[in-house]
């Protein structure tokens, strides 16, 4: 009896196993042995759709940015709700991103920062690329706020930021750690409370509405 065709398989879902196998266990930690099987495709169809080891983490973070990032920087930017609503919402996103039981643990852009130090040059440069964009997307947000008033006249941007930037990446590896929904959620209101916001537009006390690290 004659062999069949060998099964042909759908490259972006070859792709999202891959990342996920990424994301998983990290660029050192999974051979092309691996994403073979978990892609089903053989090692010479990934080499052909993708390229190398190196290639295919590279598309795995575009891809994980894209698919995870791309819709909370989106609605981010359109900046519907107040500061605090929009902001709450992005980093409530990374927050039940990193406790859905669907996905890895944590976030795979945060991960990768961290496993990248080890990794190539290349990866370094993609991962700081991304992490780019991210913040660049949260100061734009921040600018908005100002423009619209919702701002103290003395709040540093660029500070404020870094700040949120900063919470965003602590929020994916409290996630990784094991960290409970109730205390995701408290960090990420903890850290509202340090918005430079207008007097008049919060309910914070004002010990919080007086966070020193995010003034001039």
């Amino acid at each position: 009896m004659a062999r069949g065709r060998p099964r042909k398989v759908n490259t972006k879902d070859a792709l999202q196993s891959v990342m996920v196998a990424f994301w998983q266990n990290g660029y050192s930690g999974t051979s092309m042995s691996d994403l073979a099987e978990v892609s089903g495709m053989a090692k010479p169809g990934l080499y052909a759709a993708f390229g190398d080891k190196e290639a295919l983490f590279e598309k795995a973070l575009l891809h994980y940015f894209e698919t995870y990032g791309g819709p909370v920087f989106a609605r981010l930017k359109e900046a519907r709700k107040s500061v605090v609503e929009d902001f709450r919402d992005f980093l409530g996103a990374i927050a039940d991103l990193t406790l859905d039981q669907n996905t890895p643990a944590g976030c795979f852009l945060v991960n990768a920062l961290v496993d990248c130090t080890y990794g190539p040059e290349r990866h370094r440069e993609v991962v700081h690329g991304l992490k780019d964009s991210r913040y660049a997307a949260i100061r734009e947000r921040l600018r908005k706020a100002a423009d619209a008033g919702e701002l103290r006249d003395d709040a540093d941007i660029d500070r404020v930021a870094t700040f949120l930037d900063g919470q965003f990446s602590a929020i994916a590896l409290l996630g990784r750690g094991g960290c409970s929904e109730r205390d995701l959620k408290t960090f990420v209101e903890t850290g509202l409370q340090a918005l430079p916001l207008r007097d008049e537009l919060t309910g914070f006390s004002e010990p919080e509405r007086n966070a020193p690290i995010l003034r001039q």
